[in-house]
């Protein structure tokens, strides 16, 4: 049965991410099952087809609702929206250089110093936005005791997970019958826009507060090129 339903995850501190809005979660529920069909296909020793920009992606079946938008639908579920967040930005700065050493074992040919300060070999630093806030809250229209079970095995998200970010300490979600349907695959729990959409999904609702227009992804994987329409960004 489809209703609507909120998803909270508890973190320990927070998660990094590149966009300025959060992480979806018809892209959460698709990453899982990428990633089991790719287990599966390794166990079974079959054929892989991995991502390619140049190839029409697969259509992964989810379960949730699809909203219908001027013909280019979306999955009825928002972005990330921060519960408690700590007023920002926090930006983290990586730091990095590449391993001569290792450098050395790829080529017969390397000067006898590898300048930091220019050229490919560069030294690097890189700004890492952070959102720090104890919960994470989807909204979504679908199945929530299917959407449950599929995040139930994942540990963390966001970025830089292997070095801690994002790590989630609980799923709950709560069904609510009684709730807008339309808002609960729309919009944050404030009111404000929570996911791209084609401009034809806000007719008659002018008043929503949103992040602009742009070219993005409408569902996943959103960085295919395929993927991408002109929309209505979240609220930011």
């Amino acid at each position: 049965m489809s209703v609507p339903f909120t998803v909270r995850a508890r973190l320990s501190a927070g998660y990094a991410h590149a966009t300025p809005w959060g992480i979806s979660l018809d892209g959460l529920l698709a990453s899982e099952v990428w990633e089991s069909r790719k287990a599966t296909a390794r166990a079974t020793n079959a054929e892989w087809s991995a991502y390619d920009v140049r190839t029409v992606p697969e259509e992964i079946d989810l379960p949730l609702e699809r909203c219908d938008g001027d013909g280019n639908w979306h999955w009825a579920a928002t972005f990330a929206y921060p519960e408690g967040a700590v007023p920002g930005p926090h930006v983290q700065m990586w730091t990095g250089r590449p391993d001569q050493q290792a450098l050395a074992q790829l080529t017969d040919n390397l000067p006898a110093h590898v300048d930091p300060r220019k050229g490919r070999f560069r030294s690097w630093v890189m700004p890492l936005p952070m959102t720090v806030a104890p919960t994470l809250v989807w909204r979504g229209l679908g199945d929530p005791a299917a959407v449950g079970e599929m995040l139930s095995s994942v540990v963390s998200v966001g970025k830089k997970r292997a070095s801690g970010h994002g790590l989630v300490l609980d799923w709950s979600i709560e069904p609510d019958v009684d709730a807008d349907r339309w808002e609960f695959g729309h919009l944050h729990p404030d009111g404000t826009l929570g996911r791209t959409v084609p401009a034809t999904c806000l007719g008659g609702r002018e008043s929503i507060v949103h992040g602009g227009v742009g070219r993005m992804g409408m569902r996943p994987p959103y960085m295919h090129p395929g993927m991408r329409a002109d929309v209505v960004l979240p609220a930011m």
